[in-house]
């Protein structure tokens, strides 16, 4: 009986949740982002709070079962770390947390708001490298933190930086409401880049090599792991030998550029702080080593 009614008010369980979902990023982000910034800040940190609570994620709408939470669970338990149940679950939260204020600060880009905010820059300790470059450079970064508002902290540099994106986030199980976000993210960071471009990948590899060629810089996340029959590399991270997609490494390698990194950190409202790994050869084994170490 129990069962039977769980079934039939699923359905409408879901309906809710994605007209919601649509006010969401139509509405609720927009309007956010152009409140005072630490009124926003506030706002966005309920948002995220929501989302964890009824484990809100745009990937989980589109595919319509809720399977982040459990995923991060299991993901976190891979860590070779003693921790209990309950710290995982605390991570799995702010994950949620993390993501609604990422979603948050694309607005904010989008309104053309960066000025307004702080960055501390750092180099990461114990780096040598000279910072006179006269190739392209490749910048592996994570799905961490705010890593794409750290793409408009970079270009103050005055470089043009570019973005491998992926379009992923046009499947068409997508909500067009998410598409848009995306699309409005994409089209907002531009505008900070110095004649820098967001491109999907999907789109293919000519337009990388290019902008690699004109001694630009080029951010690709890191953090992919290999699929079956691709280029890979096996490195230490988090904790053990992992195997990850070889594509940046290579990208680099063909266009005689150089390999980097950086993280950009979330240290309260509007204040961020920006850690760069300076690129050095991609020839070198030692680069990769040191990027996935830092």
């Amino acid at each position: 009986m129990t069962t039977e009614l769980g079934q039939r008010i699923r359905p409408i369980i879901w309906w809710l949740l994605k007209r919601a979902h649509t006010f969401d990023f139509k509405y609720i982000l927009p309007i956010i982002s152009r409140l005072p910034l630490t009124l926003a800040y506030a706002c966005s940190a309920i948002r995220g709070k929501i989302n964890a609570a009824i484990g809100k994620d745009w990937r989980s709408v589109a595919l319509g079962h809720k399977h982040i939470r459990k995923q991060s669970l299991e993901g976190y338990g891979q860590l070779p770390l003693l921790v209990s149940k309950a710290v995982r679950s605390a991570w799995t939260k702010e994950r949620f947390e993390v993501e609604a204020r990422e979603e948050f600060e694309a607005w904010l880009i989008a309104a053309r708001r960066v000025q307004e905010l702080n960055c501390n820059y750092k180099t990461h300790p114990g780096d040598t490298s000279s910072p006179v470059r006269k190739k392209g450079q490749v910048l592996l970064t994570l799905h961490f933190d705010s890593f794409f508002m750290g793409a408009a902290f970079l270009a103050k540099s005055g470089e043009a930086i570019n973005f491998m994106s992926s379009s992923i986030t046009h499947d068409p199980r997508v909500h067009s409401s998410v598409q848009s976000h995306f699309e409005t993210k994409y089209r907002g960071i531009e505008h900070y880049l110095n004649g820098g471009r967001v491109i999907d990948m999907e789109e293919g590899m000519r337009s990388f090599y290019r902008m690699l060629e004109r001694n630009e810089t080029l951010i690709i996340l890191g953090d992919a792991p290999a699929v079956s029959m691709a280029p890979a590399i096996e490195v230490n991270f988090l904790g053990r030998k992992r195997r990850l997609a070889a594509g940046a490494l290579r990208l680099a390698q063909r266009t005689g550029s150089d390999l980097g990194a950086y993280l950009c950190m979330h240290r309260g409202a509007g204040k961020y702080e920006l850690v760069t790994l300076p690129a050095r050869s991609a020839d070198d084994p030692q680069t990769i080593t040191q990027i996935y170490d830092f």
